[in-house]
Parts: structure tokens; C-alpha cells; sequence
């Protein structure tokens, strides 16, 4: 018997663009042109590949978005394509004793 034919609704979902979505958290990509003094070129490049290429980018992308330290190195090891540290994991998933 002939194995079944797949019909082509089962597809995984796409990964997510982390620099996509900063770029619409960010207001758009003209406020990010003009935040980081890139080209439209460059930009659509990082977003096409999914990750931001250049470290000075990547710091200032990551202030422009968020205000505490530790939510920016998140946010810019995510768009460099690093893991998020295993440390900020640790303190996420037990937090220190405040006494």
C-alpha cells in the first residue's frame, strides 16, 4: 500500500524574527535608520538574515528599546544570535533571597 501523500497544512511554524519584531517595537524602520545611522540596505539585510552583525548596532539597538541593563543584554544577545546567558536563566528561575 502507497504511504500517504502529505497535504502541506502540517507545516512548522517559521522561526521568529527577533529583528523584526524590534523593529516594529521600535516604531518602525525608519526610527531605527535614523536611531543607529545605518542604511535602509543594511537594515533590510539584518532583517533578512535575522541577526544584527555589528556589535555597536546591536548595544545601541538594545537601549533604544529598553531601559534596564539586564532586559538589553537579553535583547541584544537575541539579536547578535546568542543564546540568552545561562546566569540570567538561573536568576529568572531562582531568584535570590531578599534579606
Amino acid at each position: 500500500m502507497p504511504t500517504r501523500r502529505r497535504n502541506g497544512r502540517r507545516q512548522p511554524l517559521l522561526p521568529r524574527n527577533v529583528v523584526y519584531r524590534s523593529i516594529q517595537a521600535a516604531g518602525g524602520p525608519l526610527v531605527v535608520e535614523q536611531a543607529l545611522g545605518i542604511s535602509t540596505a543594511t537594515l533590510k539585510r539584518w532583517r533578512r538574515v535575522g541577526v544584527v552583525t555589528d556589535a555597536a548596532g546591536v548595544l545601541r539597538w538594545a537601549a533604544l528599546l529598553h531601559t534596564d541593563p539586564a532586559a538589553q543584554l537579553d535583547l541584544a544577545r537575541r539579536l547578535a544570535g546568542l543564546p540568552v546567558s545561562r546566569i540570567r536563566l538561573r536568576r529568572i528561575m531562582h531568584p535570590p533571597d531578599a534579606e
